[in-house]
């Protein structure tokens, strides 16, 4: 059994764009207490859509079936609304693949200052539960990527957005590669030691700067009880009404190592959960990834997948066991690129599991 809401969607739908392969995904969400598709979930698709000049059909709220035929993936400017709290981190992980695979746009009207770069507006939850906070991404996988295979990409923050009522604003900004070529492929395969770790907790609206605190003292605490000699360094922020909309909360984790390795957790504030046991929550999570032995923490360890797909060469990648969401993007990536990924378990000395990938080797700019 695999995931089959957003995760296949938004894999499905980029792979889809920059391959130029018309698809249809059926059975969307079904067995869901609301089965079919989101606002968020079309949001995303209907993104992709207009990045790669498609034809989408089947994009309403609520239908279980879609079809994407794609045309052309070029450079650009672009806007992605939830119209929601629904996350826009999730429009940001269907849209960046296919931003930096795009073929740079010559027309001056849409021609960006370097003649290269694509900025996308989303709108929507930049913190939202089931989902990466806008933090993460910024703290975890854009570095991430930036190191193992120079994606340039960035974000700029305007304003967060929280549930119910979303209204967060932020800039994607991503650079195509060079027309033809390809992404370099990925090794991740020694965690080295951690040097430190930075805790940073924000507060906005009604939500009193003293939660942050308590969170960050808390995640402190904890972290240091069980990584002994590890500089850690914290900060908290309480957003205005200029740069946050609605009331919430929010912790993000990252520990840095001696090879490079990032490693995030987060949490999000929830009614009746006391600020403690949410900054808790993701210190342990951190602490495990740590322990584990692993390069990625189980939220990076998905969103890779399709990087490594795309890449020219053979990828490894050492982690905890792969999750449901890492399965589903493999599988999706090997049905509709050449890419082939292995797993092994752990087996002697060695305690993290491995994800192999010969990739596919895709060329830049060929779809344009």
């Amino acid at each position: 059994m695999l995931e089959g809401g957003g995760q296949i969607l938004r894999n499905a739908a980029a792979l889809a764009a920059i391959t130029a392969t018309p698809i249809k995904v059926t059975n969307i969400r079904a067995g869901r207490s609301k089965p079919g598709l989101r606002a968020q979930h079309l949001a995303g698709l209907q993104l992709v859509a207009e990045v790669c000049q498609g034809k989408l059909t089947g994009g309403k709220i609520g239908s279980q079936q879609i079809s994407l035929r794609p045309q052309h993936l070029t450079s650009g400017h672009h806007i992605g609304d939830t119209k929601t709290a629904g996350s826009c981190m999730l429009l940001a992980q269907a849209a960046l693949p296919c931003l930096i695979m795009a073929k740079a746009n010559s027309s001056p009207a849409e021609k960006m200052p370097d003649g290269q770069t694509s900025v996308v507006e989303l709108r929507g939850g930049t913190d939202a539960a089931m989902a990466p906070p806008v933090s993460y991404i910024q703290q975890v996988l854009l570095p991430m990527l930036q190191r193992l295979q120079g994606v340039k990409a960035s974000i700029d923050l305007q304003r967060r957005g929280f549930f119910p009522k979303g209204g967060g604003r932020l800039v994607l900004s991503a650079a195509t590669l060079p027309q033809g070529a390809c992404l370099p492929a990925i090794n991740l395969t020694a965690q080295g030691q951690v040097t430190i770790i930075r805790i940073t907790a924000h507060t906005a609206g009604k939500v009193k700067e003293s939660v942050a605190q308590r969170m960050v003292e808390a995640a402190r605490q904890t972290l240091k009880q069980n990584v002994k000699h590890i500089p850690i360094e914290c900060e908290t922020v309480a957003e205005t009404p200029d740069t946050a909309f609605g009331d919430g909360t929010g912790i993000v984790m990252v520990a840095e190592t001696s090879t490079g390795c990032l490693l995030g957790a987060s949490g999000i504030g929830e009614r009746g959960v006391q600020a403690e046991q949410i900054a808790n929550t993701a210190a342990n999570e951190l602490i495990e990834d740590i322990y584990s032995g692993a390069c990625v923490d189980q939220w990076l360890q998905d969103q890779l997948i399709i990087f490594m797909a795309l890449a020219e060469g053979e990828s490894k990648m050492f982690c905890t066991e792969p999750t449901l969401h890492t399965r589903t993007a493999m599988v999706v990536a090997e049905q509709l690129t050449v890419a082939k990924f292995a797993v092994q378990k752990p087996s002697g000395r060695n305690q993290c599991w491995q994800i192999h990938c010969q990739g596919a080797g895709l060329p830049a700019g060929m779809h344009g």
